[in-house]
């Protein structure tokens, strides 16, 4: 039995359309590279939508610019207030420093004028009588007056030592004053006392109220020393009217 043997046909393949190659497919480590970007990605999405600050909405977004806008007015506003103070500070304290120099310069001129004065009144002084037959301290003079339908008692006493080298003396001034009340009784009336410290001379003066109603007729002057229990001189003087 024969056996044919027939050749094959090559099969046409256009070699300019087809290629022998097969297709190539995306390496898997790019795709797990591409699949977790991808999944990153979405968990940032979800973790910032759900745990992340809200975003405003267009309403909320104009409302709080109109609250920064304001907030700087009011901080311009508060801004050009402190600079308008400031500006009135410096000018008072401008001022204030021009009204003390001038008190100073007055101060300066008054004094001028009260140096001579101290050396009239000392010259006056030496001219004074000195009374110091009751006490090692003279009364030199006094004056009291009040008046004539009652009120206060005006008073005036000048007290001495003999010489301006003696030491000061410190002491309260006692006045009690004599005369009749308003119910016709007579009656004395102790003033508080007035502490001085006597150097040459002191002049102790001022009003002191009185009962309503009483008329005083005489006044006694004690120069108390500093306890209070041993009077350095004593005077009695009368009350005018006026």
């Amino acid at each position: 039995m024969a056996i044919r043997v027939e050749a094959k046909r090559p099969v046409f393949k256009p070699a300019p359309y087809e290629s022998s190659s097969r297709s190539r497919r995306l390496p898997s480590w790019l795709i797990l590279l591409l699949l977790g970007i991808a999944l990153g990605g979405g968990g940032v999405l979800f973790l910032q939508a759900s745990y992340g600050p809200k975003r405003l909405s267009a309403l909320e977004s104009q409302k709080l610019t109109d609250e920064l806008s304001s907030v700087t007015l009011e901080r311009q506003r508060l801004q050009t207030r402190v600079d308008e103070i400031s500006r009135t500070v410096e000018s008072e304290r401008a001022e204030a420093s021009q009204t003390i120099k001038a008190l100073k310069d007055e101060v300066v001129g008054l004094k001028a004028q009260i140096e001579p004065m101290r050396e009239q009144i000392k010259l006056f002084a030496q001219t004074l009588p000195y009374d110091g037959k009751f006490g090692p301290v003279g009364i030199s003079t006094a004056s009291f007056s009040q008046v004539r339908d009652g009120g206060p008692l005006s008073y005036l006493v000048l007290l001495m030592q003999e010489r301006a080298d003696r030491p000061d003396l410190r002491g309260n001034v006692e006045i009690a004053v004599e005369g009749k009340a308003a119910d016709g009784r007579t009656q004395t009336v102790q003033l508080a006392p007035i502490s001085i410290t006597l150097g040459h001379y002191q002049h102790v003066a001022g009003q002191s109220a009185l009962p309503e109603g009483f008329l005083a007729r005489r006044v006694t002057v004690r120069f108390m020393d500093s306890t209070g229990a041993r009077p350095l001189t004593w005077r009695i003087f009368t009350v005018q009217s006026k």
